[in-house]
């Protein structure tokens, strides 16, 4: 088990090395500046940023940043108000869930081709949907610096013991439905399908699945998967479309029909029954892999199987952004310039690399390939990080994502129809939306 002190001691480690072989002639060549850089990092993951933000200011002797942290949440109820008054940070990390109500409200500023390609910011180097996630009305206003994902964890041992081949995770329904099978068995030693088989008395099972906004998630990639989306072209909630009814049906009829996941459980019940060796699979985060290492668990991690479709590979994901807020005419121009070129060093492969060392997926291609993570479980799903789409693109993401949520407990808890769950969903959100439209008026 890793101590605090010893993962600190690695992460420090890959800050100096990862920065130093990162060390480029800076671009800005302006006059001496000082910029205010605002973020979220409180936590175990604070000491990595106050190093890299050091290492850049030893190598841009004209550039000096000074972090400040603090909880995400004072910041969303900070920064309008900021921005108002001429005095808002120069760089601010802004999360998938609010950078596109604070861009709506012209709190940030676009990030034209120009600049980019001036600062050597190339979107092409980027996961696509990733750097995306702070796109609106065909325009950039954040560069990713971090990003989590909803993947799935699953049981080597429990798969060896039914007779299939751990190193071969399911990518398709049909594969899914074939491990998920295998591994329901009853206290009995029934399996699902079987004459007699007892489901309310599991001995295992083949996949987790709960009703908080987490497990919502599983639904919501499988909309994405079977060619449905949140919203339509007016950013009015469109998850009760045909494919979006057809994926959440599937994955409620693994409950109600299949029976190879468990009624009426949580987030809490299914890790702990994972962790005891009880269920198969168990979608959820990424945030959870360093918990199952410790138990020394024989786990693997692979990209959530194609459960609601086969239009495309989707999972949902979180991520943050570096964006420059929107400044007072006035506002010095070689700031900005530095502001960018801040920008463009925090989000170089190396110091991606670095960060990786708190728990954050690459945001890169040439990062994922890094020979450091040959045998990590987490490159389970390195294959497909090209696929993992935010929830965002809206002002309104907490409108959709609300009832969505709310929606998806109660199909899940079998409450309504899934039809009738969407439905119901949908007409609160666009009720909720209406309402909403009037702050970006």
């Amino acid at each position: 088990m890793t101590t605090p002190f010893a993962r600190l001691t690695l992460l420090t480690a890959l800050v100096l090395s990862a920065a130093a072989s990162s060390a480029s002639a800076q671009s800005y060549s302006g006059p001496k500046v000082s910029l205010t850089f605002l973020h979220g990092f409180t936590g175990p993951d604070r000491p990595v940023m106050e190093g890299l933000i050091k290492k850049f200011n030893d190598t841009h002797p004209n550039v000096q940043v000074r972090g400040q942290a603090q909880p995400w949440g004072t910041t969303w109820q900070q920064l309008p108000a900021l921005v108002a008054s001429g005095k808002s940070p120069d760089i601010v990390v802004i999360n998938e869930d609010q950078i596109t109500q604070f861009i709506a409200r012209g709190a940030v500023s676009p990030l034209t081709d120009a600049e980019l390609k001036t600062a050597g910011i190339s979107k092409a180097s980027f996961f696509g949907p990733l750097f995306a996630t702070a796109d609106y009305k065909n325009q950039s206003y954040g560069v990713p610096i971090s990003s989590v994902a909803y993947a799935m964890f699953y049981n080597k041992d429990l798969m060896k013991k039914v007779g299939l081949d751990p190193s071969k995770p399911p990518r398709t329904r049909a594969e899914f439905l074939k491990v998920a099978q295998a591994c329901t068995v009853d206290k009995s030693g029934k399996k699902a399908g079987q004459a007699g088989f007892d489901a309310k008395n599991l001995d295992t099972w083949g996949v987790s699945l709960y009703s908080n906004w987490v497990g919502s998630r599983a639904a919501y990639a499988a909309i994405l998967q079977n060619g449905g989306e949140m919203v339509d072209k007016q950013q009015n909630a469109a998850f009760n479309s045909p494919q979006a009814v057809s994926a959440v049906q599937f994955l409620v009829d693994l409950v109600q029909k299949q029976q190879v996941a468990r009624p009426n459980s949580t987030e809490e019940a299914e890790l702990a029954a994972f962790s005891q060796g009880k269920v198969c699979m168990f979608p959820s985060g990424q945030w959870y892999l360093d918990r199952f290492k410790e138990q020394k668990m024989n786990f693997g991690v692979t990209f959530l199987p194609r459960l609601g479709g086969t239009v495309r590979d989707a999972a949902w994901g979180g991520s943050s952004h570096l964006t420059l807020p929107k400044q007072p005419a006035s506002y010095d121009a070689n700031k900005r310039q530095a502001a960018l070129e801040f920008v463009a060093w925090m989000s170089q492969p190396a110091q991606n690399l670095t960060w990786t060392g708190t728990g954050s997926l690459p945001t890169q291609a040439a990062v994922a390939k890094n020979a450091e993570f040959a045998k990590a479980p987490i490159s389970g799903i390195f294959d497909r990080l090209g696929s993992v789409y935010a929830t965002s693109g809206y002002p309104w993401v907490g409108q959709v994502m609300g009832p969505f949520d709310q929606a998806w407990e109660a199909a899940y808890l079998g409450k309504k129809a899934v039809k009738q769950a969407l439905d119901d969903g949908v007409k609160e959100s666009n009720k909720q939306i209406e309402q909403a439209r009037k702050n970006f008026q």
